[in-house]
């Protein structure tokens, strides 16, 4: 598999205790990643609400999507590698993707 930028992909949780370590991601890197066909920049998919999140609404998919009401959590940044993502799950619009880059950014400035 060789997500690319609003994809969203399932993969192991390194922030999840217990049985259940796995969580969608929402690929945000661009083609300029050096490691692109390898390893990839992600942030975390919940289905808990926090006063920053990003709601994941149906307007926002192209295709696919999630059986209930989730949000982005901008700064749970992951870099999962292509052998550790166990499904795609969709894609959204490219400008949701740019908004959640954008939101991420102001964790790093």
């Amino acid at each position: 598999m060789e997500p690319e930028r609003g994809d969203v992909v399932r993969s192991t949780d390194p922030f999840k205790l217990g049985t259940d370590h796995q969580r969608p991601w929402l690929v945000v890197n661009n083609s300029f990643h050096p490691f692109a066909d390898e390893q990839h920049v992600a942030v975390a998919i919940s289905t808990k609400e926090y006063d920053d999140s990003l709601p994941l609404g149906e307007d926002v998919w192209e295709t696919g999507g999630v059986p209930r009401a989730t949000f982005v959590s901008p700064w749970a940044v992951h870099s999962p590698r292509s052998e550790d993502l166990v499904a795609w799950q969709g894609r959204v619009t490219d400008g949701f993707a740019d908004r959640v880059v954008d939101s991420l950014e102001t964790y790093l400035r």
